[in-house]
């Protein structure tokens, strides 16, 4: 005490000459002042003090403690040794030198140097550190850490007071979970986010993220990534105006323009896209997408299975497009036990390259076969369109089957089979019919009909067990009428000439018969008419096989291939109305005639066979 006395009155008598007189009153001079020392020595005529071992320093709250110190005038401070600064009671600092300044509460801390606030450390070798601000920065590269995190860069700016860090130049961040590499960060240490000011690759054991702005909560594990933000996990990639990531739900939601890739086929696009890691499941809102090896759906609204390929589509008119066939309906979605995908309301299949459209209410499809089986619709019924000779076609049926081979036609088409049943009822101009069921197969284009058949051609009527349409250049070629076969026709719906055999063979030129060849227990009924169209007579003529030739519905001439047997009687010298062969029936009052017919309700019957229903899928 005596020796800080004597110090006391000699740097007084220094600094103040005249001393013993009256002071001017002056502000408060900001000094360091000695609180321990082991050894003090006075230097540069009394303006410097040399302190030397378990050295001890304040200025108001802050206190500072080192092996040696120098002290200037009481304001400016070099510490050496083990020098620590604590302010307060939350917030110290380590270094092995000090330069501190009592006005400017400017301290520049070197060599090891460390400052700690809790559980936050911050590492560097140059440091400087604003008591009065509380903001500490350095430009060697220096380390942070907090908890299990640790944040590396060239350039720093710690705000002790408000806990929050840039970071800048060459920027590292490691986590037990992900290692960050950015341009700029700022770290909010109280709130334990890290804050996105540039471009920023984050990395992990399962998947990459790129972004330039954004954040991310280390203690929640949740993130939202923004401005060219992308993922990366494996071959899938991702990308939108913004990601938002839970880490404990393994959920990522991908906002503006967003978009999933996978493998060089299989991609994602929509307005927002939720993808749930664990379950390997996609939420497209708004203009979806969804392309794989096999199709491209779209829809408002479509839930995608990435396991299973399975998926459900509501909102905007779902499709599905496996060029050359494009589906769509109200509904779509995709069972996972069967592998097929189910479209419902107002359902829309085309297959634009054969021309070929089915409407219908509902419908099991798989794009990969390229199966179909449409049923439902308008009263029921499902529509098939298509085109022959340029004009349209229309087929309704309760149900219609659409099969993909593997195989391929002379032109290296894809072979397509086509069935339908039951009460099968097709609209041509120049052709109608009616059939149970009925098939086609575009290898040999042949449409056949099945279970009590009815085939009109302009003024023909044809029936059989089966009745064999050939297509030839996409129009009608011949009929083939398998097993109690029936030709009809009338030039004027009055007088009917009649053909009957086991098989008939009947060939149009357009829409009109111009032979019919007749096979196995052949009978005919013909009207011989003279040059003016006029009726001289009626035959009635067997055998067992022949040709017959027409012309404008009438018979022009027969070819009997067998010794026949038959008469010509008079025309008033028959009943006509009885005049007939077994199994005559002239069913003009069942030919659709309309659109509408195709739909119309009518006695029902039953079907003699069940067809297709074994193995159609």
């Amino acid at each position: 005490m005596i020796l800080r006395l004597l110090l006391l009155l000699f740097i007084v008598s220094i600094a103040a000459p005249g001393f013993g007189q009256q002071a001017p009153v002056s502000e408060k001079k900001e000094v360091v002042n000695i609180d321990h020392a082991n050894e003090l020595r006075i230097r540069q005529k009394g303006t410097a003090q040399r302190l030397i071992g378990d050295v001890e320093l304040s200025q108001d709250s802050i206190f500072m403690y080192c092996d040696s110190a120098e002290l200037v005038r009481e304001v400016q401070l070099y510490a050496y040794d083990n020098v620590t600064i604590q302010q307060g009671d939350s917030i110290a600092a380590f270094s092995e030198y000090l330069d501190y300044n009592a006005e400017t509460l400017l301290a520049k801390l070197r060599q090891d140097v460390v400052l700690q606030r809790g559980e936050t450390e911050l590492f560097t070798e140059e440091l400087d550190y604003n008591l009065a601000t509380k903001l500490a920065t350095y430009h060697t590269g220096g380390r942070v850490t907090n908890g299990t995190t640790e944040l590396r860069s060239t350039h720093g700016y710690y705000y002790a007071d408000d806990r929050n860090v840039y970071f800048r130049d060459s920027v590292v961040v490691v986590d037990e979970r992900f290692e960050m590499r950015a341009d700029t960060l700022r770290y909010d240490l109280a709130n334990e986010r890290v804050y996105f000011l540039g471009p920023t690759v984050i990395r992990s054991d399962t998947h990459n993220i790129y972004c330039e702005a954004g954040y991310y909560d280390v203690a929640l594990d949740e993130a939202i990534f923004q401005q060219n933000a992308q993922y990366r996990s494996g071959d899938r990639l991702a990308a939108a105006d913004s990601i938002r990531y839970y880490g404990d739900r393994e959920v990522y939601i991908l906002k503006g323009d967003a978009y999933v890739a996978e493998g060089e086929f299989q991609r994602a696009t929509a307005d927002r896209i939720d993808y749930y890691r664990a379950e390997d499941r996609y939420q497209l809102q708004g203009n979806a997408t969804v392309v794989d090896s096999v199709q491209t759906v779209s829809g408002d609204t479509i839930d995608y299975n990435a396991l299973t390929e399975s998926y459900s589509v509501t909102g905007g008119r779902p499709q599905v497009s496996n060029p050359p066939m494009v589906l769509t309906a109200d509904r779509m979605y995709s069972d996972e036990v069967t592998g097929l995908g189910r479209a419902a309301g107002n359902l829309i299949w085309r297959d634009t390259s054969a021309d070929l459209q089915i409407e219908a209410e509902e419908a099991d499809f798989n794009q990969t076969t390229g199966y179909l089986k449409a049923y439902g619709g308008r009263r029921g019924r499902a529509l098939l369109t298509t085109l022959l000779e340029q004009d349209t076609m229309y087929m309704a049926a309760d149900t219609l089957l659409s099969v993909r081979s593997n195989k391929v036609d002379v032109n290296g088409d894809t072979v397509r089979t086509l069935s339908a049943y039951h009460d099968v009822r097709i609209l041509k101009s120049d052709m109608q019919a009616l059939a149970d069921s009925l098939q086609f197969n575009t290898v040999d284009s042949v449409l056949t009909l099945y279970s009590d058949p009815i085939l009109w051609q302009d003024t023909s009527q044809l029936t059989a067990d089966t009745i064999d349409l050939y297509l030839k250049n996409n129009a009608p070629d011949r009929v083939q009428l398998r097993r109690n076969a029936l030709v009809i026709t009338s030039p004027d719906l009055i007088f009917f000439n009649q053909v009957k055999g086991k098989d008939i063979i009947a060939y149009f030129d357009s829409s009109q018969l111009r032979q019919t060849d007749v096979k196995g227990n052949a009978e005919a009924i013909y009207y011989a008419q003279d040059e003016e169209g006029g009726y001289i007579g009626v035959n009635k003529t067997a055998c067992s096989a022949m040709i017959l030739y027409f012309d404008a519905g009438a018979v022009n001439r027969i070819k009997f291939l067998s010794a026949p047997s038959g008469r010509l009687d008079p025309m008033d010298a028959v009943d006509h109305d009885a005049f007939r062969l077994d199994g005559f029936r002239w069913e003009a009052d069942r030919k659709p005639k309309s659109l509408e017919d195709l739909f119309s309700t009518g006695p029902s019957r039953e079907p003699d066979v069940i067809l297709f229903e074994a193995g159609e899928r």
